[in-house]
C-alpha cells in the first residue's frame, strides 16, 4: 500500500509504503537472544494467536484491549511504515506497536511508551518519524496516538484492575450451552442482569465466574470496565458480538 502525503506544517514531501504480514501477522518477530528488553508472548483469545510484546507497558494494553468489547480484533505489530522524505538517501522506518480494529469500524494505531521509554520522544528524529506516521495515518482514516503507561494505561486505575482480572480467564471454554445460558439470563432481565445472576447460571463459583469473563472477552457479554466487578456489576449482551470473525485484520484498510 502506497500513500502519499503533504504536511504544510513541516513542509516536507513524503511518500509512505505500508507493509503486512501476508498471513496477518505481526510484521516482525521481536524476541532476539541479543536482546535486553524484558520479551515474552501474550496467548491472546480475542486475536487468536500470541501476540510479541518487548516492554510490560506494551502487555497490559493488551489486557485493556483483550477485555474491552469496544475492540473487535487487535494485532501487535501489525505493519512496518517505510516514509521516504525529500532531502533523506534513506527512508524512515516505523513499526507500530499495536492496532486495533473497533467494533464502530474505526482503526486505532497505538505507540506504547513505558516510563522508562518516555525520554525517546524528545529525539527531534524519532519525533519526526512520529509526526509523519500520525499524517499517513490521518491520510487514511486511521486515529493514531502515543500512550503512556502511567497515564492512559495503568489509569484510569478501576479500568485497569478490572481488565487485568477478566483476561485472567480468557481462555476458559464458553459452548453453546453457556451462550445460551446467558443470552436467556439477560434477557429475562429486560437486557441487563446482575453479574451474580450470570455466575450462577453458568454454574456458580468459581468456573461460572470464569465463564463470565471468558465470555466478556469473546464479545459475547459487556460489562462496564470502569467499575469494579461485583455481585451488582451490570452485565448486558454486545450486539453483533458471540465471537465475531478475526480474519478481517489482514483484508481491512
Amino acid at each position: 500500500m502506497r500513500i502519499e502525503a503533504a504536511e504544510a506544517a513541516l513542509s516536507l514531501r513524503t511518500v509512505a509504503d505500508i507493509h503486512e504480514d501476508l498471513r496477518g501477522g505481526p510484521v516482525r518477530m521481536i524476541i532476539s537472544g541479543r536482546h535486553r528488553k524484558p520479551t515474552g508472548r501474550y496467548a491472546s483469545v480475542k486475536a487468536g494467536r500470541a501476540l510479541p510484546w518487548e516492554d510490560r507497558a506494551e502487555r497490559m494494553f493488551f489486557w485493556l484491549c483483550e477485555a474491552d468489547t469496544a475492540v473487535a480484533r487487535y494485532l501487535a505489530q501489525p505493519h512496518g511504515l517505510a516514509i521516504k522524505v525529500a532531502g533523506r538517501a534513506r527512508p524512515l522506518l516505523y513499526y507500530p506497536d499495536v492496532r486495533r480494529d473497533m467494533a464502530d469500524g474505526r482503526v486505532e494505531i497505538r505507540e506504547i511508551k513505558s516510563r522508562a521509554a518516555r525520554s525517546r520522544l524528545r529525539d527531534t528524529d524519532y519525533q519526526l518519524k512520529l509526526d509523519l506516521a500520525g499524517e499517513v495515518y490521518a491520510r487514511l482514516g486511521w486515529n493514531f496516538a502515543v500512550l503512556h503507561q502511567a497515564d492512559d494505561i495503568e489509569r484510569p486505575r478501576q479500568r485497569f484492575e478490572t481488565a487485568q482480572e477478566i483476561q485472567r480467564r480468557r481462555r476458559v471454554r464458553v459452548d453453546t450451552r453457556d451462550r445460551l445460558a446467558l443470552i436467556e439470563a439477560i434477557e429475562r432481565e429486560g437486557g441487563v442482569a446482575p453479574l451474580g445472576a450470570i455466575v450462577g447460571v453458568l454454574g456458580g463459583e468459581p468456573l461460572g465466574r470464569a465463564k463470565a469473563y471468558a465470555a466478556v472477552v469473546r464479545r459475547i457479554v459487556h460489562v462496564p470496565l470502569d467499575q469494579r466487578l461485583a455481585a451488582d456489576t451490570p452485565v448486558s449482551l454486545v450486539v453483533g458480538g458471540l465471537d465475531a470473525s478475526r480474519a478481517g485484520l489482514r483484508r481491512r484498510g
